[in-house]
């Protein structure tokens, strides 16, 4: 078999240049400097560092936005909390400035004959003894009989928000003067305290104690309105509408009325 001498002359040009080309490569690469090879290297490891630290600067920052978010409702939380005990304080405050002890209650508020009101008539388990945690009851005042001292300084206690010695200070007074015309307002706040201090099922208790010992007190109407509160905060929904309920209906037009609607209303709002 013969070839034409013209393709013989075209494949050899054509297989010579490809071995010049590999040999010019060959030949550039043994040229390079052991430096030069190291600067190449380290510019790859640089472009692969840069890379692991973009990566990482991204992680960071979904952490951080992630604490972010925890943060935002950490303070959410604190401003609920700091509203509520404001409330309180105005609500302390404004009863405070009001009070005038006249067998019981406050100038102003609705006459004891009309919500007298035992607990066992309004579906509400009984009252439960006191807590039995509490510290040494401190001794009577000689000039104080009816424990208006006492009384005042408790109230002032729990006014400053410490809340553990409030609770220690009204049940001395409790103790030392069990006739006192103050007693009805202390046990409330002795409710008021306890749920200010998230103990939810010692503040009922007390709160149903202001009903059942205080039955002529204007401070019942108040009571009733925190038992539902209370049952709110317990999630107990079906305890807190009754209770809720039964001040609308006991107290119509008045503001513990008000509150109970509104109550019912965000109840409703949220489902339960």
């Amino acid at each position: 078999m013969s070839f034409n001498p013209a393709i013989r002359r075209s494949s050899f040009l054509i297989i010579a240049a490809l071995l010049i080309s590999v040999s010019g490569t060959s030949y550039a690469e043994s040229s390079m400097s052991v430096e030069q090879r190291l600067g190449r290297l380290e510019n790859l490891l640089s472009s692969q560092v840069l890379i692991e630290q973009s990566q990482r600067v991204e992680q960071i920052q979904q952490e951080l936005t992630s604490l972010r978010g925890l943060l935002e409702n950490q303070e959410n939380q604190l401003s609920l909390i700091k509203q509520r005990q404001r409330n309180l304080y105005q609500d302390i405050d404004r009863r405070l400035n009001d009070l005038e002890i006249k067998g019981g209650g406050a100038v102003g508020e609705t006459p004891a004959s009309a919500i007298a009101m035992p607990s066992s008539s309004i579906g509400l388990p009984s009252a439960g003894s006191p807590s039995s945690a509490s510290a040494v009851s401190p001794p009577a005042l000689s000039n104080d009989k009816n424990g208006k001292s006492a009384y005042t300084q408790a109230f002032n206690t729990l006014k400053e928000g410490r809340y553990k010695q409030a609770i220690e200070e009204f049940k001395a007074f409790q103790k030392n003067y069990p006739e006192s015309a103050y007693g009805a307002n202390a046990q409330y706040w002795l409710g008021e305290t306890y749920s200010v201090s998230r103990d939810y099922k010692t503040s009922l208790s007390e709160f149903q104690r202001v009903v059942s010992e205080y039955p002529e007190s204007n401070k019942v109407e108040g009571a009733l309105l925190k038992i539902g509160f209370t049952y709110y905060e317990m999630q107990d929904w079906v305890s807190a509408k009754s209770a809720l309920e039964l001040v609308i209906n006991k107290y119509p037009g008045t503001t513990v009325a008000r509150k109970a609607k509104e109550r019912l209303q965000r109840m409703k709002r949220e489902g339960h």
